[in-house]
């Protein structure tokens, strides 16, 4: 077992951990690929996922380093030089947690389920409506979806489970082991569950959980409390704005977003938590990719971003929006624009990691998908043409793609 570790294609994600989406779809973690659930919370219980077949078999694949189909964006991610969740999983989890896989079943079980690291998106309730997204994960998706694709097989508001009170009565015995959680959604500040587990917490005097969180950081405001004030009552939080790019930029990409009022939020955040870490998680596809270095600058230099507080999530689905479908004098200027911004964070210390990830960047650009740039442009002007909107004059440096 002591070489498990470094096989490539061993993670600790099914030994201390599920992802679930709203809809109750059930993933290792959540990077999986989404064509291939483990699971749904709609007609199974946390425990019939974590023992299912496929789980078992993942389990099974990795302590024999095996591939599997639900890990290819870790690997994907991997040969590119990104660091992934794969590998923080082992760095995070290994050391407390190895027995667990030691004790692994001949058939993969791994009996009960385990909760160290919690990921559930218990509903796609969202208020933006953003491009790279669409109705599972944000229900302000809904109407614009219908109206440009027809009716829908789902209802506007995703749950994990329909009757959630049985879900949470399924999930409150499991939040005292609970060592880290990633909060997301849809929105998590306006996600009722997620105040609910955090009053849990705070009565139990469990505030040294490790809280991550990934927000659109427009929304502060729950009832009649802050999250800046629940976030003053534990320990450990990372808030990641799921910010990218500014301006008009901003707006366009992430609909309903009002720029002024994410700087304002960042603002405050800055006054009354000042121990809460911030970082921006940009998501980085075609639309973004030129804009980013002066995003990431404008930041660092109005005091509202630490240099080394980026990190970058490229985009890998929808494959139309890969940095890839670009031509190669799009790519050309890619290029020389990150040059210029590497230069500029050389003043900077401790920021390795953030030049890696622009770097990796560079690398992901060099396959070749131009074929898919018609369809880039085909599913951009419709909900250009819906939102009376218009992605060249938001992003002038996109003109001539085609």
């Amino acid at each position: 077992m002591s070489s498990v570790k470094e096989n490539k294609h061993f993670c600790m994600m099914p030994w201390v951990h599920m992802h679930l989406w709203p809809a109750g779809f059930t993933y290792p973690c959540c990077m999986s690929d989404p064509d291939y659930p483990i699971g749904n919370t709609q007609t199974q219980t946390l425990q019939d996922v974590w023992n299912g077949d496929k789980m078992r078999k993942i389990r099974l694949n990795m302590l024999s380093g095996q591939p599997s189909q639900e890990c290819r964006r870790c690997y994907e991610l991997e040969e590119n030089g990104m660091q992934t969740l794969r590998n923080s999983s082992i760095n995070n989890f290994s050391e407390k947690h190895w027995q667990k896989v030691m004790n692994t079943a001949e058939d993969g079980s791994a009996g009960d389920v385990n909760m160290a690291y919690m990921d559930i998106r218990f509903s796609n309730l969202c208020n933006l409506k953003c491009r790279s997204c669409g109705p599972q994960f944000s229900s302000s998706w809904f109407e614009d979806h219908k109206q440009m694709y027809g009716e829908l097989n789902h209802p506007k508001i995703l749950q994990v489970r329909k009757d959630m009170t049985s879900f949470m009565d399924e999930l409150d015995p499991l939040l005292e082991s609970v060592e880290r959680v990633y909060w997301a959604g849809g929105e998590p500040l306006i996600t009722k569950e997620h105040y609910h587990i955090l009053d849990k917490w705070i009565d139990m005097g469990k505030t040294d959980v490790n809280m991550d969180y990934t927000t659109n950081f427009t929304q502060m405001y729950y009832k009649k409390k802050t999250a800046f004030e629940y976030w003053n009552k534990f320990e450990h939080v990372r808030v990641a704005g799921s910010l990218d790019a500014n301006h008009a930029r901003g707006e366009y990409l992430r609909k309903n977003m009002i720029w002024d009022i994410v700087v304002q939020n960042r603002r405050t955040m800055l006054e009354q938590c000042p121990h809460v870490y911030f970082e921006i998680t940009p998501t980085v596809s075609v639309y973004n990719v030129l804009n980013l270095p002066d995003f990431h600058k404008e930041w660092i230099e109005e005091g509202l971003l630490e240099p080394g507080n980026i990190r970058i999530n490229i985009l890998l689905d929808p494959t139309y929006m890969r940095l890839s479908i670009l031509p190669e004098e799009k790519k050309d200027r890619i290029r020389k624009r990150y040059a210029e911004h590497l230069d500029y964070l050389k003043q900077f210390k401790n920021i390795n990691h953030v030049k890696n990830d622009y770097e990796s960047i560079l690398n992901f650009i060099n396959d070749d998908r131009t074929q898919e740039v018609k369809m880039f442009l085909f599913k951009t002007f419709k909900v250009d043409k819906l939102r009376q909107e218009n992605v060249f004059k938001i992003f002038p440096e996109l003109e001539g793609i085609a």
